[in-house]
């Protein structure tokens, strides 16, 4: 899911997580990072009224970033992408 939002918010971005076509809330890290920028860290994602998301950085100028996530399930951890945010 692609997403524009104004530099100066903070808001909270629900997100949807699938593995094989299957929603997962439980086991789920988010890595929001520079567009272009391969993952490393991973955090637990915001949980709002249930529902897990991340919560939009602040940043100076206008700028894009991906969001990633990561499924800890065994005996895979697979690693998908869920867009692009982009701070306008």
């Amino acid at each position: 899911m692609n997403v524009a939002i104004p530099r100066e918010s903070i808001e909270f971005v629900e997100t949807t997580v699938t593995v094989n076509g299957v929603a997962v809330v439980t086991g789920v890290t988010i890595a929001v990072v520079a567009r272009g920028v391969r993952p490393t860290v991973f955090v637990a994602p915001t949980t709002l009224n249930g529902k897990i998301g991340y919560l939009t950085p602040v940043v100076a100028l206008p700028a894009e970033f991906d969001i990633w996530a990561k499924v800890v399930s065994a005996p895979e951890t697979p690693v998908v992408s869920l867009g692009r945010l982009t701070r306008t």
